[in-house]
């Protein structure tokens, strides 16, 4: 219980709580928050600890070469991603025994410190409760229980609670205040009773009543362990961990190093602080949210055990701070307990816990955010993981709180809350995440394109919407003792279906925030398909090229492909729970979700707030003709390749692989726009039930298209008599199936938010015109106008249009010829020159890390062979001659080694330098040549060509050295 104010409270009779929604009939969805904030602290601990140990313990020498393995590379920090992607990848087996030569492992003195914080945590958990009951600060109950009058209320208070483990009372003497307070273990619980409360036990009845019970309730509840892990761990964490990791931070943003490389990696260590305290943020303001919600529930569940209200009554009465209305509401989100206005007002009407807040949701988005850039220190095997586990948190948290606000909706007969808001407040958070930390920044300030997050948030407002309008649908058909099961399936589809769209997002779809980093021609060419890239593109051929990275891309089953099937089942089973277990009475859940009501104040289970599952079906069969068209145009557009137009082979395969997949997303659209601009509730639900159903009928179709592949006349797209293959033509249904389930979801989600906005536009129309009507006293007609429906269906023809033109229309392209980019080349690389400090530090960096050194081992081979070549000139015998030539042949070999060892060095970053760099690689590896043949043919010949070859290689070795020294990558030519 909350501190109140030393004032007492008048007894009086119980009075029964007044009729209301049970606050119990769904999960509350706090222990998902509660485990949202665990995980985040030890993902957290598990990456701040190394940092911190590393930074404490690492050689300042070794971490500036490992440092230097970057700028080596040419990998510009400041600069765009996508770059210093193409950059890595050519010097990727260089950078790797770079960073290998010069790393400091500490990850066993990381997991003693990790698992010391860990024990001290455990520590403060068992302690907690001994350090609040300790001598000098309480005392046991029979010793204040002095009449014997207090131990049998005490034991009858919690034989009403029903509470398995009888806690243990103590009394605080000192404490004035009218209180108490419940804390321990779950096998030990305590209630610690002030002073003020024990002294009003006999004068105030009642009030001492409502006090224990709510204790009793936080008991009941099990709030204590849970909360006192909670408050154990993050004391450990940031005293032990976010302090020591904020000390290095700062230390490395402004004191260590050169002030040349703290500006390089400024906004990247800029940014990991700004995230340490959004953890801060995330943390207390989201424990707190929680606990002022915990406080309602064991308010209105002392209430149903018999406590008097007059206790809420009183205090809310009580004169409290009347600031300016913000900063009062500011001011209570910091604060672990409601307001009594707000406690006394939910002991009638439990609003407050039904409620979509605002902040909790963004504070879920923030917090998740955080945690995957925590997680990111995983292998890449655990992605899978991750997208379901932060979707299955997120979706958690928002979706729970989405089926409590509609339920209370339909029960109270208010009307139902859309999901939208929820899915952008969610992604809010999510997006602020990413912006302040170093997510999509990585090195810079802020994104070059961080208008590319706004995939997560339409993927959020996408599956909340969705979450919102199927339970209503579920609502209204699920005839079960306890909503859980309808709600658990109403979560587990759109968790999953998040965790798609987080899966690609991971691992392909994070490199927008850089903006668009392919070609075209690069594109088509990393399909590795013959006669790639073509000559000339067309737009068709850049469509499909494109849908080739857009979810769907990967048809695996970790890649959550089939996860968008759900979004079109589980309202399709809401419609069809009704008809098979048919109910003429009130469902069951019912009777548990309503407080002392006989009966729903609104029909909850009305049928008319649903569309006809014949008409989806219909609808579904229409679009699936359509498709079928649409296949069918395509493929008679898909001409064979002759035998002289070899080049045209990989284009061709291309496009009647992409194709269908194009037709038949663009179906599910067009179905789902219809349906949505035509029906009055659950327009996404219903139009991606019908579109469901039409890419079934879709892809049915063209299996059985490219199954009879050969026998369709005009339709044919390959040469050859006719045939059946059912196998070659299923490999093809997965691609489909796979892109279908991933990127035709979310394309039929869009559309139906379009058409849904179309038929809201032409309600409104129609209402006006039919009020203009009756003003002029014309009689209202019973069927809606032609005009009407025409408005409603306007956006649809637009996005109908719009997609049969990218569709159909291409093949022949108009547009003037670009000649293609060679397919290695699939990222853009046209970035900005690097500035002159850049360029410095990394040719320093090249040259620190190894570059020096095979030049040395360059001069001392050729030092080497000058020596041995002499040898054998000045020879005098046979035998001597022979031992020179050996001698000769090992210099020789040396000569090899280098130049194989240099050959697989990092390529130098500036252009100039690079063609230098190959040029000396070129004339050592001739040098190498010519010495191994002046061994195996002696003559004046040969030697004469090793001399060559040896003044080549000693021209290119100097003149990489003066190009060094007037960059300033060194200081003067190595001796």
């Amino acid at each position: 219980m909350p501190r109140a104010p030393a004032a007492t409270v008048s007894g009086g009779k119980r009075r029964p709580a007044p009729a209301g929604v049970d606050e119990r009939v769904l999960a509350a969805g706090t222990t998902l928050r509660f485990v949202l904030l665990l995980l985040l602290l030890a993902a957290a601990g598990a990456t701040m600890v190394p940092r911190v140990v590393r930074h404490l313990l690492a050689s300042p020498q070794l971490a500036d070469k490992e440092a230097g393995c970057w700028l080596a590379a040419g990998i510009d920090t400041g600069g765009p991603l996508n770059a210093s992607y193409v950059q890595f990848t050519r010097n990727a087996a260089a950078f790797k025994a770079c960073t290998a030569r010069y790393q400091q492992d500490f990850d066993g003195v990381s997991l003693a410190v990790g698992a010391g914080a860990v024990a001290v945590a455990v520590a403060v958990y068992w302690l907690l409760p001994v350090w609040r009951t300790r001598r000098s600060r309480v005392a046991p109950l029979d010793v204040m229980d002095v009449h014997g009058g207090l131990r049998p209320l005490l034991d009858d208070l919690v034989t009403v609670a029903g509470v398995t483990r009888p806690p243990r009372f103590v009394v605080d003497p000192a404490a004035p205040t009218v209180s108490a307070v419940a804390f321990g273990r779950r096998r030990g619980p305590t209630i610690r009773l002030d002073g003020g409360l024990v002294a009003t036990c006999d004068t105030h009845r009642e009030q001492f009543r409502a006090v224990v019970l709510h204790e009793l309730a936080h008991l009941r509840a099990g709030d204590t362990p849970v909360t006192y892990a909670t408050v154990a761990l993050w004391r450990v964490f940031l005293v032990l961990v976010l302090l020591p990791w904020a000390a290095v931070g700062v230390d490395i943003l402004l004191v260590a190093g050169t002030p040349g490389v703290r500006g390089q990696f400024a906004p990247f260590n800029t940014h990991e602080l700004v995230l340490g305290c959004a953890i801060v943020l995330a943390v207390h303001l989201t424990r707190a949210g929680i606990l002022r919600h915990r406080e309602i529930y064991a308010d209105l569940m002392a209430v149903r055990w018999g406590a008097s209200r007059e206790l809420w009554e009183a205090y809310a009465r009580q004169p409290s701070w009347a600031g300016p209305r913000p900063l009062t509401g500011f001011a209570e989100l910091w604060r672990s307990h409601p307001s009594w206005a707000l406690r006394r007002a939910s002991l009638t009407d439990p609003r407050a816990l039904f409620a979509l807040e605002r902040l909790p949701l963004f504070l879920t988005g923030l917090a998740a955010d955080v945690l995957v850039w925590h997680l990111g220190s995983l292998p890449d095997a655990s992605v899978p993981v991750r997208a379901v586990l932060v979707a299955g948190l997120v979706v958690g948290v928002g979706g729970v709180a989405l089926w409590r606000a509609v339920l209370y909706a339909r029960l109270t007969g208010r009307p139902v809350p859309s999901g939208a808001p929820v899915g952008l407040w969610l992604g809010a958070g999510l997006v602020v995440g990413e912006l302040a930390g170093p997510g999509a920044a990585y090195n810079h300030w802020l994104p070059p394109h961080p208008e590319a997050l706004l995939i997560l948030v339409a993927a959020l407002v996408l599956v909340m919407a969705w979450t919102a309008q199927n339970a209503a649908w579920w609502l209204g058909s699920w005839r079960g003792r306890s909503l859980g099961p309808a709600m658990l399936l109403g979560l587990a589809a759109p968790a999953l279906a998040l965790a798609s769209v987080l899966w690609w997002w991971y691992g392909d779809g994070q490199v927008l925030t850089d903006g668009w980093p392919y070609t075209t021609a690069g594109l088509l060419g990393s399909y590795g398909l013959p006669g790639l890239p073509p000559a000339h593109i067309g737009p068709l051929l850049e469509v499909v090229a494109v849908v080739g990275v857009l979810p769907g891309t990967d048809a695996s089953v970790e890649s959550f492909w089939w996860a968008g099937v759900l979004l079109w089942l589980v309202p399709l089973l809401a419609l069809l729970a009704p008809a098979l277990r048919p109910s003429s009475g009130p469902p069951k859940w019912l009777t548990g979700a309503l407080s002392q009501t006989a009966g729903p104040p609104v029909p909850v289970g009305d049928a008319g707030n649903r569309p006809s599952l014949g008409r989806l079906l219909a609808a579904g069969l229409a679009g699936g003709l359509v498709c079928w068209a649409g296949l069918a145009l395509a493929r008679s557009r898909l001409h064979r390749p002759g035998p002289a137009a070899v080049g045209t082979t990989g284009p061709f395969q291309l496009t009647q692989l992409m194709g269908p997949v194009l037709v038949i997303c663009c179906a599910m659209a067009l179905t789902a726009a219809v349906v949505a601009a035509v029906t009055d509730t659950g327009r996404l639900p219903a139009g991606l039930v019908a579109a469901g159903c039409a890419a079934l009928l879709g892809a049915g179709g063209n299996w059985l298209l490219m199954a009879a592949d050969g026998c369709l006349g005009p339709l044919d797209t390959v040469a050859g008599g006719c045939g059946w293959h059912p196998w070659a033509a299923g490999r093809l249904l997965r691609i489909e199936l796979a892109y279908t389930g991933s990127l035709g979801t979310l394309l039929a989600g869009a559309a139906a938010f379009v058409g849904g906005g179309a038929g809201v536009l032409g309600r409104r129309l129609g209402r006006a015109g039919r009020r203009r009507s009756a003003a002029r006293g014309r009689p209202r007609r019973s069927r809606r106008r032609v005009w009407e429906r025409g408005v409603r269906l306007t956006a649809v023809v637009v996005v109908a249009a719009g997609i049969g033109t990218t569709v159909f229309a291409v093949q022949a392209s108009g547009s003037a010829a670009r000649p293609s980019r060679s397919p290695e080349l699939m990222l853009d690389q046209s970035t900005p020159a690097p500035s002159a400090a850049l360029v410095r530090l990394e040719g320093q960096a090249w040259a620190g890390v190894g570059g020096l050194d095979h030049l040395n081992a360059f001069m001392s081979a050729q030092r080497g062979y000058t020596a041995a070549s002499k040898a054998v000139g000045n020879s005098t015998s046979e035998a001597g001659f022979a031992t020179a030539m050996g001698r000769l042949s090992t210099r020789c070999a040396t000569l090899d080694r280098v130049t194989r060892s240099a050959r697989g060095y990092f390529t130098v970053p500036e252009p100039t330098g690079q063609r230098m760099w190959s040029d000396l690689l070129t004339r050592q590896r001739e040098f190498a040549a010519a010495c191994r043949e002046l061994t195996r043919r002696p003559g004046a010949g040969t030697a004469e060509a090793a001399t060559t070859a040896r003044q080549n290689a000693v021209d290119a070795t100097d003149a990489m050295i003066y190009w060094l020294a007037e960059t300033g990558a060194i200081r003067q030519k190595p001796a």
